[in-house]
């Protein structure tokens, strides 16, 4: 069985789903507004978890691998 992470308290997944697609104009039809939703409180829940970290933000991000590139 898998568990998620809660989202924030307070956080309405499907108010911010219709708001943010309408903002960007992206057509998400009513049909798929739960599923959108679910997805957003896991997000929710992982981001909540990591804002928990202290110094993450001072991490330095790994570098990016780019395939034929060479080192400089």
């Amino acid at each position: 069985m898998r568990t998620f992470l809660p989202p924030p308290p307070g956080f309405d997944a499907t108010a911010y789903a219709r708001d943010a697609a309408r903002a960007i104009g992206l057509p998400i039809p009513e049909s798929d507004i739960a599923e959108v939703a679910l997805n957003l409180e896991r997000t929710a829940g992982f981001a909540q978890l990591l804002a928990g970290i202290p110094g993450l933000d001072s991490e330095e991000p790994a570098p990016v691998f780019r395939a034929g590139e060479d080192e400089a």
